[in-house]
């Protein structure tokens, strides 16, 4: 009784492959099982045939280990299911994985590992063999093949398994649920779709259409109408739950579909790898594309209607290493072609400094962000803002999204030559007066579309950058001279969608639960209501339902585009348009968290961590000379100095309480307010939080050197200047007023 699961009971004890293999030779006595024993019924009753598991001996083995309590033992005896091990788990009598385990390991088999069929090994046994014995083919090799099977010491099974397949049957253990469900996925594929299928709820109603199969297709029709049904089903349940995208994405486990939903992927089912090709065919026929070519990507499109509302379905597949054609379809509502720009979500800042962008009737607009941050919604929004019965407005795009009512459409093709830059060119010899051009992606196509902006005509583009001030140095990385981006460009919107808190699950937290960096400040302008994710059943569990724009809009007037045209960095153009109101996309960002718009960690996801705010240095240049503020400016900026001009006094004195620069360099001959009125005015407004001035002046006599430092300047450097002398200067004044260099 040392090795076997039941005392007295040695044919009931399990084998190892060895042992198994010796029983071909003599077969095994008629084995008695003992586990139950049946009630005396009357003699006029006619007792029923009686019935046994399958796996009786799964009872004895989980006991053994002491996984069942006595009395469910007793219970599932007298039940007598067709499979023990089904009705331990299904009944939570124990976890499936532990079942499992002590099963296998009292077979003295190792657990199957059901994912991995190779379709080879397939072959070697016909369904109804498969399903007589619960056996499903794993591998094969010329000598043996390996089964997983629900009863490893089914003796007979294994006999009748190996005549068939003509190789050694090793057996390895499957749970019985898996099993059979393996089982439908590998010979009745279409079994799987149609539990699916069931599986996405109450469908809508939704009608495609496809052209017929090509003669020469030999898939089985079996598996093309479940799959057929599951696409039907999967695109209907898409648009119910407001998904943007659906992705079909092949491997080793199968075809998995996953949903993209307001930004986010989730994975929604999973189809197994032998129904994985009825469904890509599927696809491909309802987009028109060649079915007879998986190697090569293609792009199609389609519509639907689902639940009587029209839906345009652009399809692309691509092919994925090993294991198919992965395929993404997008879903595009045709009345959203029609979004008005007050339905974005900004605020009243951003909404006007958009309108006064496209006040412009000429120059370039740029909408940047990257893909799925709805640079294309914007720019249809914009175009009909400003879209008259008097304006001929023509869009190059690739491809053509929504059609728009009035609207010249141009669709790029590249196999026939028709590419953005070829296409822009024509359609500058048709007289547009706005001509909206999909991306900018060359230097062929930013030289003719520049050329088109500076030609009097009205340019909007995309292209695909991080904020505002990188799409500036893009476009010099591409080639565009300096000069011709401070003549053209006239603003550049940077773009990103936030999702938006559920109203219904969404809870007010203290703001102090932000970090320090990200609580609002004293006197916000609304309300503070900071909120946090939960999810219920009204948003998917999500927490969020809905998306909105935020914008980082700069806006390129003179100061800008006299940065752009000296070739100054990003950060120096973003800190000059913070200091006329532009707001970053951080910025735009937690102002909407301070509100109760969307959560912090949504920010945080979409934008990225607060920026670290470096040391800026800035440096208030008050001269009524351009040459001499251009120079001056020139030495501080190659220093690392952040530096703003005045062209006289009063400009001066405003700039220096606005901004409250680290120090002012201060001519004394200037209109308006001279040197001396400043220093008196910056002595009386700003008593006790003064700016340190350095006086910069031709005047080189004693007399006016102590005039200037009796009213508080710190230094005085005479005309004219010398670069290291004048760096010295400011950097001596910096420290003694305790400034970080």
């Amino acid at each position: 009784m040392g090795d076997g699961l039941v005392p007295g009971n040695r044919d009931l004890a399990p084998r190892d492959h060895r042992s198994r293999n010796l029983s071909r030779l003599t077969p095994p006595p008629r084995r008695r099982l003992l586990f139950f024993a049946m009630p005396a019924r009357p003699a006029h009753v006619s007792a029923p045939p009686p019935r046994f598991p399958r796996d009786a001996w799964a009872l004895a083995a989980l006991e053994l280990e002491g996984l069942l309590p006595a009395h469910a033992a007793e219970r599932l005896r007298a039940e007598a299911p067709e499979w023990m091990a089904a009705a331990v788990v299904s009944q939570g009598l124990a976890p499936a994985g532990q079942v499992a385990v002590i099963l296998a390991r009292a077979a003295r088999v190792p657990v199957a590992s059901l994912d991995r069929v190779e379709p080879a090994a397939v072959q070697f046994l016909t369904e109804t063999v498969a399903r007589q014995h619960a056996a499903l083919p794993l591998s094969a090799t010329n000598k043996a093949i390996r089964i997983a099977t629900a009863n490893p010491l089914d003796y007979d099974a294994e006999r009748a398994l190996g005549f068939v397949a003509g190789r050694e049957v090793e057996f390895q253990y499957a749970l019985p649920g898996p099993l059979a469900k393996r089982l439908d996925e590998v010979y009745r594929p279409e079994r799987s779709i149609e539990r699916l299928v069931s599986g996405l709820g109450a469908q809508a109603t939704i009608e495609t259409v496809v052209e017929e199969r090509d003669a020469g297709e030999t898939a089985s029709a079996s598996v093309e109408a479940p799959a057929a049904r599951l696409v039907d089903a999967t695109i209907a349940d898409a648009v119910r739950e407001r998904a943007s995208d659906i992705h079909f994405e092949p491997g080793e486990r199968g075809l998995a579909i996953r949903y993209r939903v307001d930004g986010v992927m989730r994975e929604v089912m999973r189809v197994p790898r032998s129904a994985a090709g009825a469904v890509t065919r599927r696809l491909k026929i309802t987009a028109k594309l060649d079915i007879s070519d998986p190697l090569h990507p293609q792009d199609g499109r389609t519509a639907a209607r689902v639940d009587g509302k029209a839906w345009d379905l652009r399809v692309s597949s691509v092919p994925i290493s090993r294991y198919g054609e992965k395929i993404v379809v997008r879903l595009l509502d045709p009345a959203s072609a029609t979004l008005k720009l007050d339905a974005i979500g900004l605020w009243p800042d951003e909404m006007a400094a958009v309108e006064g962008l496209l006040g412009n009737r000429d120059g370039m607009v740029l909408v940047t962000g990257p893909t799925g941050s709805g640079k294309t919604s914007t720019l249809y929004a914009a175009l009909d803002r400003i879209r008259t019965t008097g304006i001929n407005v023509v869009t190059v795009e690739d491809p053509v999204e929504y059609h728009l009512p009035g609207v010249n459409q141009i669709q790029v093709s590249e196999k026939s030559g028709l590419t953005f830059a070829a296409a822009l060119r024509s359609v500058l010899r048709q007289d547009p007066d706005v001509v909206l051009l999909g991306e900018i992606r060359d230097l062929e196509t930013a030289q003719t579309a520049w050329q088109a902006a500076l030609s009097g005509h009205f340019v909007l583009s995309t292209l695909h950058t991080n904020d505002a001030a990188a799409s500036i140095a893009r476009l010099r990385d591409i080639g565009v001279e300096a000069f011709k981006l401070a003549s053209a460009l006239r603003g550049v919107l940077a773009q990103r969608l936030l999702r938006r808190l559920c109203p219904h699950c969404s809870e007010p937290v203290s703001p102090e639960s932000l970090p320090a960096t990200a609580r609002p400040p004293q006197g916000f302008e609304r309300p503070v209501t900071v909120k946090t994710a939960n999810g219920c059943s009204q948003c998917g569990f999500t927490g969020y339902r809905g998306r909105f724009a935020i914008e980082e809009i700069l806006t390129v007037d003179g100061t800008i585009a006299e940065l752009i045209a000296r070739g100054s960095l990003g950060d120096q153009i973003v800190e000059s348009a913070r200091r006329y109101g532009m707001h970053t996309l951080w910025e735009a960002g937690i102002r909407r968290v301070w509100t109760g718009e969307t959560a912090y960690d949504e920010v945080v996801r979409v934008v990225g961590e607060p920026p670290v705010k470096a040391a800026v240095t800035l440096v208030l240049v008050a001269d009524d000379d351009p040459v001499m503020r251009t120079l001056e400016g020139s030495i501080l900026q190659a220093e690392g100095f952040v530096v703003v001009a005045a062209e006289d006094g009063v400009e001066a004195l405003e700039q220096a309480q606005r901004l409250q620069p680290a120090i002012l360099l201060l001519d004394m001959d200037m209109p308006r307010l001279d040197g001396y009125g400043v220093l008196e005015a910056l002595r009386q407004r700003l008593a006790g939080r003064g700016v340190p001035v350095i006086v910069v002046t031709a005047h080189d006599d004693p007399a006016t050197e102590a005039r200037c430092i009796e009213l508080g300047a710190e230094d005085f450097i005479a005309k004219p200047i010398q670069p290291a002398r004048l760096i010295a200067r400011v950097r001596a004044v910096l420290r003694r007023t305790g400034v970080a260099l």
